[in-house]
C-alpha cells in the first residue's frame, strides 16, 4: 500500500466525519422540539460547503497521483457519492425547516419513520468511516464493515416503503406531501449512495487481499 493511498484514505475519513456531524445535527433537528431550525440548517449547510471543498481538493490530488494507483477511479467515485450524501442532508434540513416554520403539520408515525432512517444513516456512515480506517490495517474486517452498510441500506428501503405507505394514506395539503416526500426520497438516496460507497470499498479490499 502506497503513501498516496494512505493520504487519500485519511482525507476520506475526514470528509466522512463531517458527514457524521451533519447527520447528528439533523437527528437533533428532528428529535428536539425546542430548536432553532434555521440555525441548525446553517450549520449543516456550512458542513456541506466544507465537504464540497475537501472533495475537490482531494479529487485534484488523486488525479495527480493516479498513475501509481490502480484504485484511483474507485476513490473518485466514492468522493462523488459522499459529496451527494452531504448535499442531500443539507437539502433535507432546509425542507424540514420550511415544514416546521411555514406548514406546521405533524404526523408522529411519519416523523418516527424519518427519524429511524436518519439513525440508520448514522450507523451506515459510522461503518463507512471504520471500513476506511481498517483498509490499511485489516482488509477482511474492512470488508465486514462495508457489508454492514449494504445490510443497513436494505433496512432503510423497508423503512422507506412504510414511510411512503403512511404518507399516501394521510390526507394532507399538497405542500406537506411534497416536502415530506422529498425528505424521505433524499434520505433513501443517501442510503443508496452509502451502499455504492461500500461496494467500492469492497472492490478495494479484494484487490489488496
Amino acid at each position: 500500500m502506497s503513501v498516496p493511498e494512505l493520504n487519500i484514505e485519511e482525507q476520506v475519513q475526514n470528509i466522512l466525519n463531517n458527514i457524521l456531524d451533519q447527520l447528528r445535527l439533523l437527528y437533533q433537528q428532528f428529535m428536539e422540539n425546542d430548536v432553532n431550525h434555521m440555525q441548525i440548517y446553517s450549520k449543516i449547510d456550512g458542513l456541506k460547503s466544507v465537504v464540497e471543498d475537501s472533495k475537490y481538493k482531494l479529487g485534484e490530488y488523486i488525479i495527480k497521483v493516479k498513475e501509481g494507483i490502480e484504485t484511483a477511479s474507485l476513490y473518485l467515485d466514492i468522493l462523488n457519492y459522499i459529496e451527494k450524501v452531504s448535499q442531500n442532508l443539507s437539502a433535507v434540513s432546509y425542507r424540514y425547516t420550511v415544514l416546521q416554520s411555514k406548514i406546521k403539520i405533524e404526523d408522529k408515525i411519519i416523523q418516527s419513520l424519518l427519524i429511524s432512517m436518519i439513525e440508520k444513516l448514522i450507523a451506515a456512515t459510522s461503518n463507512a468511516l471504520e471500513s476506511f480506517r481498517l483498509l490499511s490495517l485489516n482488509t477482511r474486517k474492512s470488508a465486514e464493515k462495508a457489508r454492514n452498510i449494504i445490510k443497513i441500506e436494505e433496512e432503510v428501503d423497508d423503512l422507506y416503503r412504510n414511510f411512503e405507505l403512511k404518507l399516501f394514506e394521510k390526507e394532507s395539503e399538497l405542500a406537506f406531501m411534497m416536502l415530506t416526500k422529498d425528505i424521505g426520497d433524499r434520505l433513501e438516496d443517501c442510503a443508496d449512495l452509502l451502499r455504492d460507497t461500500a461496494n467500492n470499498i469492497l472492490y478495494i479490499s479484494y484487490l489488496r487481499e
